[in-house]
């Protein structure tokens, strides 16, 4: 095959292969796993200018190369799904350009375009491709470090006509010193390399002066990079790669044999990795790469054959014994390894025919075992693997999904997102709901509000249109009661790619201008006690200070409770411009104005610094009334207060302050 028609069939392999790695990309997988998570968490924090060399997770050591490498990344391409796995991606198209470079110059152009086509094609690195892992740069990273140790030393075993140049040893230096900063696999990948280099220098009828000069400078380049991280290990052994790089499983002849079952039988459980039951290769593909490992062992004197055999002599035993069960990020550095070798079994296969029609015969199978791997990946990939329940549990799907509906609709349309987590723990391991849709959105929403629906509910801009989100999975059938009649007035928003019962169209301007103008007559008002002024009576709406608005109430408490029962009182409010960010409503029951409430309840149901102008907040407050309290009447009040300092926000009556609280009505305790 001449290098022209090599380089004619690799550029269609390419152009399929981004194909197979582009489509769906956003919704494919559907959204994030815990540790696509975690390495995002790494990524958020290298972007915050928090940078170290290695980062404590849970007591378990994490490399910072891949975040800082996705924080540029996403510098320019921005975050969300896309702008994450969009990295991951040309990781792997250039990871499959090597690959097809490395193939050519160890053993010709058919088995690097063979090589290129098998991992174009194969599922295992196209969900590798798809993935927001350090796991990922793996196949990278081995392909380009074989192919400067390839390119920097004779594996042909003569001596080159030219003098070799400093460029090749020194990205080589560069490589092996920077991978410690990425994957702690490192370890390993620098022990084989020096094992070629040794290997190269016994056999040294090959090696000139200035061989062996720039093989050294190449040692003293990886040195020098490696230094931080060495003395970042020794600062802190419990998170140092070589101590995780040695772990294996208790169990090492049964996950060894479990692991070999894995490459072409049993294949990856997990479903965030695989497809379950699939297994890495098919059993043609399997079978053309033991041919070639049966012509690497045969030529075992071949420097060009002693490299790929010992990439995988120093790989595969850990990958294989990693755990009880197969898992093939463990085997993310063997791919290329893998693909190589069925590369080297097939130009083998192939140039054993004696005639040009043989040859012709066995092109056209390679066509067809292509073409076979191609459509197996699409159906496994985007029909069987799509549809299955524990990949989309693992990924978050219904969030991701949401993510997406936001992503490809107008930005300008005010979205109430209801979940029970308005304030999420930033520190806590597990990320909440909000946390992760956040992550997933490729545009940063400045129309997103927050509410706890069960109790509250946003109407943006005086209820003149907006979408209602339900962000976790109970989210419409524990909608509070008494707001239940607004949501009754919306539509659901039906697709194929969104969850049932997840998005309702509101547009109740009418309805709520109506309900508001009602509270002048229905929801008579008081001032309190202390306050100063003649009138004590008023009407809503009443100003507050903090760009904040009394609108009114519905009266949904009985008039009579025992002790124990439980008081739901609905007001309404309405934020006139930017209100305080730790704005907080309170709610009081008192037997005595003056005296303290012998029942109260300060609910956080929204997120006070998400709010606009205009915009309508619905809090329904529930409090318990103490069991030993006496039976009598007792006033309700209500009013607004800073959470960072205690500030009551002050009441108006016109430019008049009248107090800090007002009353709502009474309710009656009977023993």
């Amino acid at each position: 095959m001449s290098n022209r028609l090599s380089y004619a069939i690799t550029v269609v392999i390419l152009l399929f292969a981004a194909i197979l790695r582009l489509w769906d990309l956003t919704t494919l997988p559907p959204g994030l796993n815990a540790d696509e998570i975690l390495n995002l968490r790494i990524t958020e924090t290298v972007r915050e200018g928090r940078l170290e060399l290695i980062y404590d997770v849970d007591g378990a050591g994490r490399e910072s190369g891949y975040g800082t490498l996705l924080a540029a990344s996403t510098s320019a391409t921005g975050a969300g799904l896309l702008g994450y796995r969009i990295f991951s991606v040309w990781i792997g198209m250039i990871t499959l350009a090597l690959v097809y470079a490395l193939g050519t110059r160890l053993f010709g152009t058919l088995a690097g375009v063979a090589a290129t086509a098998l991992l174009a094609v194969n599922m295992a690195h196209t969900l590798l491709t798809r993935s927001i892992t350090p796991d990922m740069l793996l196949p990278l990273f081995v392909t380009a470090v074989l192919l400067a140790l390839a390119r920097s030393l004779p594996v042909y075993g003569q001596r080159p006509y030219r003098e070799p140049k400093a460029t090749p040893f020194a990205a080589l230096g560069i490589l092996l010193g920077l991978g410690f900063y990425i994957h702690p696999l490192n370890f390993v990948i620098v022990l084989m390399s020096m094992a070629f280099i040794a290997y190269m220098l016994l056999n040294g009828r090959s090696m000139t002066r200035r061989t062996i000069s720039f093989t050294w400078f190449a040692v003293v380049v990886m040195i020098v990079f490696a230094t931080p991280y060495v003395i970042a290990s020794l600062q802190s052994p419990e998170l140092a790669g070589a101590r995780r790089v040695l772990e294996v499983s208790p169990r090492v002849l049964t996950s060894f044999i479990n692991g070999l079952n894995g490459l072409f039988i049993q294949g990856d459980v997990y479903p965030t990795h695989n497809l379950p039951g699939r297994p890495l290769l098919d059993l043609v593909s399997g079978l053309f790469l033991v041919i070639g490992l049966i012509v690497a062992l045969r030529s075992w004197r071949q420097s060009r054959f002693v490299l790929i055999l010992l990439a995988l002599l120093f790989l595969g035993p850990l990958a294989l014994v990693a755990s009880e069960t197969p898992e093939f990020p463990t085997l993310a550095g063997l791919l290329p390894v893998f693909a190589l070798l069925f590369g080297l079994g097939v130009s083998t296969l192939y140039h054993s025919f004696p005639t040009r029609m043989g040859r012709r015969i066995g092109a056209v199978g390679l066509v067809v075992l292509v073409l076979f791997n191609l459509q197996w990946t699409i159906r496994d990939l985007f029909i069987n693997w799509r549809a299955l329940p524990e990949m989309r549990a693992a990924y978050d799907s219904r969030i991701g999904e949401i993510a997406h509906y936001i992503d490809t609709t107008p930005n300008d349309i005010p979205t109430v997102i209801c979940t029970r987590a308005v304030f999420p723990n930033t520190a806590a391991l597990a990320l909440e709901a909000p946390l992760k849709l956040a992550l997933m959105l490729q545009r940063p929403s400045t129309t997103l509000r927050y509410a706890d629906c069960s109790e509250a509910l946003i109407l943006s801009s005086a209820g003149e249109g907006e979408r209602l989100i339900f962000l976790d999975p109970d989210g419409y059938t524990t909608f509070n009661p008494y707001l239940r009649e607004w949501l009754d007035q919306g539509t659901f928003v039906e697709a194929a790619d969104l969850p049932p019962q997840s998005v309702i169209l509101l547009d109740v301007a009418d309805q709520l201008a109506d309900r508001v103008g009602a509270f002048t007559t229905t929801a008579p008002v008081a001032f309190a006690p202390e306050a100063p002024g003649a009138n004590r009576v008023t009407a809503p709406p009443i100003r507050l200070g903090g760009n904040v608005t009394f609108l009114g109430y519905d009266q949904i408490w009985a008039e009579e409770y025992r002790p124990g029962d439980l008081v739901p009182i609905l007001t309404y409010w309405r934020i006139d411009g930017t209100p305080p960010a730790d704005l907080r409503l309170f709610t009081h029951i008192l037997g005595d104005p003056g005296a303290r409430p012998v029942a109260q309840t300060d609910p956080r149901s929204i997120r006070p610094d998400r709010m606009a102008a205009r915009d309508v907040w619905l809090q329904v407050s529930y409090i318990q009334l103490p069991f030993a309290l006496r039976a009598g009447t007792y006033g309700i009040s209500v009013g607004a207060y800073e959470d960072n300092t205690d500030t009551r926000l002050a009441v108006f009556e016109g430019e008049q302050a009248r107090g800090t609280r007002l009353f709502i009505g009474q309710l009656r305790v009977v023993r």
